[in-house]
């Protein structure tokens, strides 16, 4: 079911105090909470300030659940044995949080969650899709497989909030994407396609128009097998990602690469059993996290690193007790209190996995108003904001306060208009910081 986040690595303790909190230099790790019964859950979204949401479920029930820092669970939704959740929740601007289920070869549905127990299921697609993350407009970025016979088809593509999948663009045949896509911000999307002898690949640009570039090919051996392939896009404008088997080493490389396909190496992993990086994000003082799989089978384990947009490595964390951290294929998510929360698996009395907070100092993240819609209009007029780290916002409209604000997840914040509001930009305001757009909204 969740094979896509779960790797045979292992990982742990650099220093360990009387309690549950493990310390590496100056970050510190503790287990929120050991899953039990719910088998192995597959990263965290954050959907409203201290409330995580996961899916979890690999030889069991699949179940979507969501869990405080507190270690509090609730049980969300289920599906009987043999349904595959296919993708991390993604909170939309309606204030609920998508993912999609399949049953074996069945034609997938996208469903929704909210915090309290139930769920919305919508149409079954043709388009298979595993969801991303939320899109300016308000619909849901994908990639999708489309299954004829027993020929897979790839494509990226979009999802509305009633579960509707409409294709961006198709992969060539001898293609497959892995579950990596982002939108940028010059309004393309981008990710990685590998060739199905799981060797090559390279980064992609599709326009919102569905042209499909390549921007920058790696060297043959690059890739082996259909592992998670991190991208994103930093606050510096630039791509960041990990290949897991790549490097001289074959244990895997962070790079970069400008928005016009200018590639810089930044970090090899060493030739040790502890490579193979699984996971990457940014975080809220500008240096990157990620977690690595680990080679557990030949005595190695899975290491939470920070690395420098320069490249210097910094070990944080090694989970190296089964027992009690589990097996990082860790997927990681920097929460709006500053601290990395992240999924391991196989931990535990029961061996179903746990949930963890990596503290390494962080300020809590800055928000970015990244764009809104509508463009104009007079007071009363609600606007959806687009961006990241939306959570707990107070909202200004050329520095007159907005009236009915209200966050959906991380990504978006509404608003509404207040009277006596004029032409200007949108400031947003939480405990992390402030920010401004760059566009103007028009009062009418």
């Amino acid at each position: 079911m969740l094979n896509r986040y779960l790797r045979t690595g292992v990982s742990v303790i650099l220093c360990l105090a009387a309690s549950k909190i493990v310390c590496a230099g100056q970050a510190s790790f503790r287990i929120v909470s050991y899953m039990d019964k719910y088998d192995q859950p597959a990263g965290l979204t954050e959907g409203s300030p201290g409330v995580f949401y996961g899916i979890a479920g690999v030889s069991s029930t699949a179940v979507a659940f969501s869990v405080t820092p507190q270690g509090s669970k609730s049980v969300l939704a289920s599906f009987p044995s043999g349904y595959n959740i296919g993708s991390l929740f993604v909170a939309a601007s309606n204030d609920r949080l998508y993912s999609s289920v399949q049953l074996s070869d069945s034609p997938a549905s996208v469903f929704s969650i909210t915090s309290t127990p139930g769920k919305k299921d919508y149409p079954a697609q043709n388009l298979n899709p595993t969801l991303t993350q939320s899109l300016p407009g308000g619909e849901l970025l994908a990639v999708s497989t489309r299954l004829v016979k027993t020929v897979i088809s790839y494509y990226l593509a979009t999802v509305d909030l009633n579960g509707v999948v409409t294709a961006v663009t198709q992969f060539p045949s001898n293609e497959l994407d892995p579950g990596t896509a982002i939108y940028a911000s010059d309004g393309n999307y981008y990710g990685i396609s590998q060739a199905t002898n799981g060797t090559t690949g390279y980064v992609f640009r599709v326009t919102p128009s569905g042209s499909l570039t390549k921007l920058y090919d790696f060297p043959s051996g690059t890739f082996v097998g259909y592992l998670q392939v991190p991208l994103l896009q930093a606050d510096d404008g630039n791509l960041y990602g990990a290949a897991p088997v790549a490097g001289t080493n074959g244990t895997g490389i962070i790079f970069k690469l400008t928005l016009d396909g200018q590639y810089t190496l930044l970090y090899t992993f060493p030739k040790n059993n502890n490579g193979y990086p699984s996971s990457l994000i940014e975080g809220s003082d500008g240096n990157l996290y990620g977690a690595t799989i680990g080679n557990f089978s030949a005595g190695g384990v899975g290491q939470l690193f920070r690395i420098t947009k320069s490249g210097q490595y910094t070990l944080l964390y090694e989970m190296s007790v089964p027992a009690r951290d589990g097996a990082c294929g860790c997927g990681l998510v920097l929460g709006s209190d500053g601290i990395i929360y992240g999924t391991a698996q196989g931990s535990g009395r029961a061996g179903a996995g746990a949930i963890f907070a990596l503290d390494a100092g962080l300020p809590k993240p800055r928000p970015w108003a990244k764009k809104f819609g509508p463009q104009s209009g007079p007071a009363g007029t609600r606007v959806r904001i687009w961006g990241a780290n939306l959570l707990s916002a107070t909202v200004q409209f050329n520095g007159v306060p907005a009236v009915a604000v209200s966050s959906s997840g991380p990504n978006y914040v509404w608003a509404t208009v207040p009277a006596g509001a004029t032409t200007g930009p949108i400031s947003v305001t939480t405990p992390g910081g402030s920010n401004t757009t760059q566009a103007s909204f028009t009062v009418q």
